[in-house]
């Protein structure tokens, strides 16, 4: 039986070919009826469900059904050029990925068998894989891989054990299942990262809206102060015209002078808070809208060595000073902060509307107590210290604290409230979106700290602990050494 002539148009012309190529490799392959049903159950699984887990899952489901197999799934990590197992057939997922610890060359292209396993590159498109040489002819691909995995093609590792079980017809096969496999995982880890990148510019419009556009409303109120005290300059500049076409008085003048000069200094006065908030404001601008946060899908920091409670706490707290004395809430100052502390990384735009959410939620939520002494206490109180092997043992950590008084929370709200829309049960009347400590938690996390709420008898103290790296350890090892 011939084959009948199709005339094909030229544009066409490259995908006729790949499709014969690709046509001749599996008319090379003979499966056996169960491997044949077994590759089309797993196409057909995987292709209705886009869950990453489920996929992992399934895909080390796969050998036991061949000869009672087992499979192990390993993933690339750019960051610590390492592989990580995220899923086998002994433990299902493996929650959080452990990284791999038996020595597994990070540069494989071909099968290998290492440690009584056998190893199965796994590649963004079929044909990127240099094959084994027992394998058939490879199908070179149309394009090249998502930019996302371009700066390193191999996607992970597909293992199968023990090796010594694994027979040339099984072999030829999982050759085919991690073809599959491997332009299936590149699809899916570039859905999960077109997600991650949205999902993240959701929480960014969020940061903006939370902590740029709702300070923003205290700028429209100075400058309307502003409006009146002009208002209020220009009758006086009236009053005086007419003053003085009757003749003023040495007294008259005097009253009209002292007047002038009151309105004076409120305008002045409300000019300096203006550019205070233009100042922090144009600050939140510079961290929220950086082109690399859109660009990467994640914060990027923009790390810069400074004292934390002189250039961050301290212009935070002058923002919120008035808010939290007319609720009547005392600040209660740490006397040696400035003595212990020495100059950290950190992004400063970022962190510092850390501490404005953290000073935003203590005007609405602190509540008076009755203190140990026996008096009445509405408080707000910040302050540092040094906390041992954080982030690992032999490292240092800076523990920062802000606390308020007021009724201690509970577990469960202690574990609610970092989280997206997560608000306090007695948060029902203020306003509020729940995102001010969501935001908190990402951007500490961002730097590699950690977030967290302790409960007192006297209320509950915020946190959240930065590593010190081993350079900042050393000037704080000689500072003290000087004193």
């Amino acid at each position: 039986m011939t084959t009948p002539a199709i005339n094909i148009p030229d544009t066409l012309q490259p995908f006729s070919v790949a499709l014969q190529r690709s046509m001749r490799f599996y008319e090379q392959i003979h499966l056996s009826p169960r491997q044949d049903s077994l590759l089309k159950a797993f196409n057909d699984i995987i292709h209705n469900d886009h869950s990453l887990q489920r996929f992992f899952q399934v895909s080390v489901t796969v050998p036991s059904l061949l000869d009672n197999l087992q499979a192990e799934f390993y993933l690339y990590e750019q960051k610590t050029n390492r592989f990580l197992r995220v899923c086998d057939s002994e433990i299902g997922l493996i929650e959080p990925p452990q990284l791999d610890e038996s020595g597994l060359a990070t540069d494989i292209s071909t099968i290998v068998d290492h440690n009584g396993h056998r190893f199965y590159p796994l590649y963004p498109r079929t044909g990127s894989a240099r094959q084994d040489p027992r394998s058939a002819k490879r199908c070179q691909g149309l394009y090249d891989p998502d930019p996302y995995f371009a700066s390193h093609s191999l996607l992970g590792l597909y293992g199968v054990f023990p090796a010594a079980g694994i027979t040339d017809a099984n072999d030829c096969f999982f050759q085919i299942l991690t073809r599959w496999i491997g332009n299936k995982l590149n699809n899916r880890l570039i859905a999960n990262r077109h997600l991650e990148h949205l999902q993240f510019l959701n929480a960014l419009g969020r940061d903006i809206g939370h902590n740029v556009i709702v300070p923003n409303m205290q700028l429209k109120y100075l400058l309307r102060q502003m409006e009146k005290q002009l208002d209020a300059l220009r009758e006086l500049e009236e009053k005086a015209k007419k003053l003085f076409e009757k003749g003023i008085s040495a007294q008259e003048f005097s009253k009209t002078l002292t007047h002038c000069r009151r309105q004076r200094e409120a305008l002045e006065g409300s000019y300096r808070e203006l550019l205070k908030h233009h100042t922090q404001i144009s600050l939140y601008l510079e961290s929220l809208f950086r082109e690399q946060h859109f660009r990467e899908g994640h914060l990027v920091l923009k790390p810069t060595r400074c004292f934390v409670e002189r250039d961050i706490i301290l212009p935070q707290l002058d923002l919120y000073t008035k808010k939290l004395k007319h609720q009547g809430i005392t600040i209660e100052k740490p006397t040696n902060l400035h003595q212990q502390e020495f100059p950290l990384m950190v992004d400063i735009g970022l962190l510092s509307q850390v501490y404005a959410n953290l000073f935003s939620n203590a005007v609405k939520y602190t509540e008076e107590i009755i203190g140990h002494e026996g008096k009445p206490r509405k408080a707000l109180a910040y302050g540092a210290e040094m906390v041992p092997n954080f982030p690992v043992p032999g490292r240092e950590g800076i523990k920062f604290n802000v606390f308020t008084t007021g009724p201690p929370l509970s577990d469960r709200e202690r574990e609610a409230i970092f989280q997206e829309g997560g608000r306090l049960a007695n948060s029902k009347g203020i306003e509020g979106s729940g995102h001010g400590l969501d935001f908190i938690r990402r951007v500490i996390e961002v730097h590699g700290g950690r977030v967290g709420c302790e409960p007192t008898p006297e209320g509950n103290n915020f946190y959240f602990i930065l590593p010190i790296s081993e350079v900042e350890e050393q000037g704080n090892t000689q500072k003290n050494h000087d004193q």
